[in-house]
């Protein structure tokens, strides 16, 4: 049975947060599926038979290992009801995020002293996993004074107002390469490499055709759709030419960009300048990559 997905999850932005968030189930190993997000509920139900989408990530451990903070959080609600006989824990974060933990067991915060209001520093505990449940449903939104708890995503509803993918957060915090995921990293991989991407709103003609363009220069098969293998052809080809797309910041900025292209092969090169997705640090290294890649003195240029 074809696993069921929410068809437009890619309009749903990354969490950013803290840019180094620590792993929320201590002394456990990274164990999570990165497709988990936007799934259909019930699990490996039948387009006709899910009800809802999966609103976060399934962080998994035996036992009942702590739950850490992942950065410095204000805790908004301990021991709200969830699933299975477990509890929830909410907080926000001076980084702009709700967070949601899902899965823990009623009182295990009065181990640590833990109590709405409190201020907790990143990667002390809040809670235990609770053992029936097995692990903890992870959620993340932006944070408003009017969210006061999490969101259900039904199936014939669009996402819920201010939520966030949850992936490359709990990615960054284990340690492991962050998928690109949303549109906003499509374009910004595209935008790059010299493709004329747009910069945000719904995804279009035009990105589509970057993206076969850019397919059909990395030596794919140029379907216009992204997946495992594109991936890991954009990020060999911006490897090589010195451009991290994760440590880039995704908020749009308005900044002046060579007319010339990165690389070759392209009809619809940036004309209107590389606007930002890579925010005001990365320009500078993206400069400097693009001279080095064309044989410019950095120094002298």
């Amino acid at each position: 049975m074809a696993r069921q997905r929410y068809q437009r999850v890619r309009e749903v932005e990354m969490a950013l947060g803290h840019p180094e968030p620590t792993f929320i189930l201590e002394g456990c190993p990274p164990k999570f599926a990165a497709w988990s997000f936007g799934g259909g509920r019930p699990f490996n139900c039948s387009h006709a038979d899910c009800v809802r989408w999966h609103a976060g990530i399934d962080v998994v451990c035996n036992g009942t290992p702590a739950v850490l903070t992942p950065e410095l959080c204000t805790i908004e609600a301990v021991d709200r009801n969830w699933s299975i006989g477990s509890k929830a824990v909410f907080a926000r974060t001076a980084t702009g995020l709700y967070l949601v933990f899902g899965g823990t067991i009623r009182g295990s915060g009065d181990e640590w002293n833990v109590k709405e209001g409190d201020e907790i520093p990143q990667g002390k505990p809040i809670g235990r996993v609770h053992d029936r449940y097995g692990m903890i449903h992870f959620e993340t939104y932006k944070d408003d004074p009017a969210r006061m708890s999490n969101s259900r995503w039904y199936i014939h509803e669009p996402p819920p107002e201010g939520i966030l993918n949850p992936t490359n957060y709990i990615q960054r915090a284990a340690g492991q390469e962050q998928t690109l995921e949303s549109y906003t990293q499509i374009r910004k991989a595209l935008l790059l490499l010299g493709f004329s991407a747009m910069q945000a709103g719904p995804w279009i003609e035009e990105d589509t055709v970057a993206l076969t363009e850019a397919q059909e220069l990395l030596g794919l098969d140029p379907d216009g759709l992204w997946g495992p293998k594109t991936e890991e052809k954009v990020r060999t080809k911006l490897n090589e030419m010195g451009l991290n797309i994760d440590a880039w910041p995704t908020v749009p900025v308005s900044v002046p960009w060579p007319e010339e292209p990165l690389v070759g092969g392209s009809s619809k090169f940036i004309r209107y300048g590389l606007y930002g997705l890579v925010g005001v640090a990365g320009l500078a290294a993206a400069r400097a990559a693009w001279k080095a890649y064309k044989g410019v003195d950095n120094e002298s240029a």
